[in-house]
């Protein structure tokens, strides 16, 4: 009782005749989940704004030497909190575990075995049911699954295949002096942990160690361990293969009772050179093979890495086939057999999957939540003082020029300099803040602003210094007219600037007429702020009430949406943040579009990411500007102009 178009593409696409009899019953199964669970009633589907008649796409391209085929359809897609809900209530993940993760990770839960969410079981099929048999069936090729669904929008399952089944790319590894063979489809990237990193980059998480990269907790494993292998280092003085009694936990402990952080202690000679740990020596460096076996991803702790090459693959023997942790074997070129690694098999070895449960997880987790969601910002320092640092957004930053103090001049009362054949003025943090006075020399540097529309030179002394990093603002401590806060930058104490703040104050004028012009009749105007940053959340709520306006703030999307659900009828306009927790700006404005109540709503986005392809992302889930964070003239500028547009579409 559904109209549906099938549509195939790539049907000339060919594979080996061993991975088509293989795809049979996975593609059969994920053609019905579309048919019966993906495509809506027409009803439903008419009621939502869609075509009547639902689609299904199955697609085989070509890709990087690989096959991809897709299954694809429009319709409801996969709802990631119902998935989380009923993964929790069969028991097949922690709850705790849920608060971590994100709607992809939500969503790829769908593999796990004993999975599914229908409420009814049909004969042709329920989603879920059997999406680990299609895993499982597809890795059997060598092949990765890969889920992308947008509730509302519809589902896309990408079945990643080689091209054949007897020549694969391989990472090469020695573990213990033997060599051994990872799928580089599996591979994602590889990892050297300096001997003197070891403490900070890998953490102990229960009985499991695990890996901090880029603000993610990546479990790893000891291959030694994992395969039963005894433990050896090569003495890089007598080139002898010795007894290494440390585990991987070892390396990373601090120094032995008694001893250094860099000398051992008495009689430990035989894991130990010269006195010296060799934690703290090349040979003590980790070398990690980070892999992924579709949602999951961890690292392998391998002793050396070798070069990727195709190899031909080789089935096990009857009597090895229960050694789940293998997936074949190779001959090299020099005759000799090597183990193909199955990371599938070595991930349930290991048990990795219940570790994110433990306590020491969950606050390591929310620790990195916390360092990922503090305001990265490009930042321009200069010196007002030798011994007083200052920052100010790099965005807002149209020059910085070379200046003589002799060239500066002093106009009606106003200090000025000739630029480009006209008079620019300038000032200090002086003129405003109670900072240090510049210091009497000659050679200095000017920055130069744009505001109002009109072009103005902050006066410091060299160097300047352009970076990006993480900023935890004390907006309390140091704040004052002009000096919007304090952090620790390079350690040391830096003056966060409020460029705006200083020039409207010397040049109120500037301002009065722009604010008249922008300023509307309607004074019941309320903007939705999402932003999680307390610090830009004052800020930017300031500049707007200054407008008149009145301020709904929310400290992550998914506070900003409930608050829409609640007083939608009173917001007129949504500014948000993009990384935020919970809920980021691209979900926020993805339901706010998907939903008939808000979706003319504008949406600006504020935001230090800006690049080309965060706002070819933002205009894809339906953002309709970018801004930046703390450009307040701008922001303003943007919101006035949709703000109007949205009273004389109501108008009329």
């Amino acid at each position: 009782e559904k109209d549906i178009q099938l549509e195939m593409d790539g049907k000339d696409v060919e594979l080996d005749k061993t991975i088509i009899e293989g795809l049979g019953d996975p593609l059969t199964h994920l053609v019905r989940n579309a048919v019966d669970h993906g495509i809506e009633d027409a009803k439903i589907r008419s009621a939502a704004g869609k075509p009547r008649t639902g689609t299904v796409n199955l697609t085989a391209y070509h890709e990087a030497g690989q096959v991809i085929i897709e299954v694809r359809d429009d319709g409801k897609g996969i709802d990631p909190g119902k998935i989380a809900a009923a993964a929790v209530a069969k028991g097949l993940i922690p709850a705790e575990q849920i608060k971590l993760m994100s709607d992809r990770e939500k969503t790829a839960l769908i593999i796990l075995p004993g999975f599914s969410t229908a409420e009814k079981v049909t004969d042709v099929s329920g989603r879920g049911v059997g999406m680990d048999v299609v895993k499982t069936n597809i890795d059997r090729l060598g092949g990765q699954v890969d889920i992308d669904s947008r509730p509302g929008r519809g589902t896309s399952i990408r079945i990643k295949l080689p091209l054949t089944l007897a020549i694969i790319p391989c990472l090469f590894v020695s573990i213990e002096g033997n060599r051994y063979a990872i799928p580089q489809a599996n591979v994602s990237e590889l990892i050297r942990v300096p001997a003197s990193k070891v403490r900070e980059r890998i953490e102990r998480v229960g009985d499991a160690n695990v890996l901090i990269l880029r603000g993610k907790m990546i479990p790893i494993v000891d291959l030694t361990e994992v395969l039963d292998m005894p433990a050896t280092y090569v003495d890089t003085e007598s080139g002898i293969r010795k007894a290494d009694r440390r585990s991987l936990g070892d390396r990373r402990q601090a120094e032995a009772p008694g001893g250094s952080p860099e000398v051992a202690p008495p009689g430990q000679h035989d894991h130990q050179r010269n006195g010296m740990d060799r934690r703290f020596r090349s040979a003590g460096d980790i070398n990690i093979v980070v892999v992924t076996t579709g949602a999951f991803e961890y690292g392998m702790v391998v002793e050396e890495l070798h070069d990727s090459v195709e190899i031909v693959v080789k089935p096990l023997g009857r009597k090895l086939k229960h050694l789940h942790e293998y997936a074949g074997a190779t001959i090299m070129g020099n005759g000799r057999v090597a183990l193909i690694l199955d990371v599938d098999g070595i991930a349930g070895a290991a048990e990795l999957r219940s570790l994110a449960s433990s306590s020491r997880a969950i606050e390591l987790a929310a620790e990195t939540q916390r360092e990922k969601f503090q305001d990265v910002q490009n930042l321009l320092l200069f010196n007002n003082a030798p011994d007083e640092q200052c920052g100010v957004a790099l965005d807002l930053v149209k020059r910085v020029e070379q200046v003589r103090r002799r060239d500066l001049e002093l106009s009606a009362g106003r200090r000025v300099i000739k630029y480009r054949g006209r008079t620019l003025p300038v000032f200090t943090l002086k003129d405003v803040a109670n900072v240090q006075q510049l210091p009497d020399q000659d050679q200095l540097v000017m920055i130069v602003f744009e505001l109002a529309g009109k072009e103005v030179g902050l006066l410091a002394i060299p160097p300047v210094d352009a970076v990006e990093s993480k900023i935890l603002v004390d907006h309390d401590t140091l704040k004052q007219s002009g000096i919007m806060g304090s952090a620790i930058i390079h350690d040391r104490t830096t003056l966060m600037v409020d460029i705006h703040e200083l020039v409207e104050t010397l040049h109120p004028e500037w301002f009065a007429e722009r604010k008249k012009d922008r300023f509307l009749d309607d004074k019941s105007v309320s903007v939705l702020l999402a932003e999680d940053s307390d610090f830009f959340r004052s800020q930017v709520s300031k500049y707007i009430e200054g407008e008149g306006y009145t301020v709904i703030p929310a400290e992550d999307g998914q506070r900003a949406w409930e608050l829409l659900q609640e007083q939608g009828d009173k917001v007129k306009l949504v500014v948000t943040d993009i990384e935020m927790p919970r809920m980021d700006g691209y979900g926020l404005t993805r339901a706010i579009k998907a939903d008939k109540r808000f979706s003319h709503l504008p949406v600006i986005a504020v935001t230090s990411l800006a690049a080309d392809e965060d706002v070819a992302r933002g205009k894809a889930a339906g953002i309709d500007d970018y801004q930046v964070k703390l450009d307040k003239d701008k922001l303003l500028e943007s919101m006035h102009s949709y703000l109007q547009k949205g009273l004389a579409h109501a108008h009329a």
